[in-house]
């Protein structure tokens, strides 16, 4: 750090330089930088931006240590990586259009219904505390009633889903029952607002 203080030297005291060609050096290194880095931005989903092209996606997951899933893909997706989020093993998977990313999201397996409910309230407080409150509940009163005058009867699993608008994206967390080909899942998206359908 330069000290910035004067110091009152005689005439006779032969004045020593300020600041050495090394200090310098560091503060350059930065401020150079900085400059190149531009104006800091949010990932709208891990570390990347919708509308970055797809080819990316591989190499940048790679480079923060994920595993590529070899698996069968989860239906509209066509990119998975083996990941840890919120202390669990999931698949951190990836939507384009046009060769541009979309929608990012994580899939989490579940043991039965009991702790797939139980992963969704953990996400849901999450989000919540990110964005606010849903912009649409499954759980909500309105929703319920709106079901229930329409005559149709919901089990947990059906209240298990919500929505929160954003600036650049809607996220999106539901609760999944078991398939033929897998058990219980639970989700969380992003999908950029320019392909969310009103």
């Amino acid at each position: 750090m330069v000290n910035c203080r004067l110091y009152r030297r005689s005439v006779s005291q032969p004045a020593e330089p300020a600041v050495s060609a090394k200090s310098l050096f560091i503060p350059v290194v930065f401020t150079a930088a900085a400059l190149l880095m531009g104006p800091a931005s949010a990932a709208d989903f891990r570390a990347l931006e919708f509308g970055t092209p797809c080819d990316r996606i591989a190499v940048i997951e790679a480079g923060r240590g994920s595993a590529s899933f070899e698996g069968k893909l989860p239906s509209g997706y066509q990119f998975a990586f083996r990941v840890r989020e919120f202390d669990r093993d999931a698949l951190a998977v990836y939507a384009c259009d046009g060769g541009k990313l979309f929608r990012g999201g994580y899939v989490f397996e579940a043991k039965n219904e009991a702790d797939a409910a139980a992963l969704y309230t953990t996400i849901k407080q999450r989000v919540t505390r990110e964005r606010g409150a849903p912009s649409y509940d499954f759980a909500s009163a309105a929703h319920r009633k709106k079901m229930t005058d329409a005559g149709a009867t919901l089990s947990r699993v059906d209240t298990l889903v919500a929505f929160w608008s954003g600036k650049t994206s809607e996220a999106h967390a539901s609760v999944a029952e078991p398939s033929k080909d897998r058990g219980w899942r639970v989700s969380l998206s992003y999908t950029a607002n320019t392909h969310v359908q009103e």
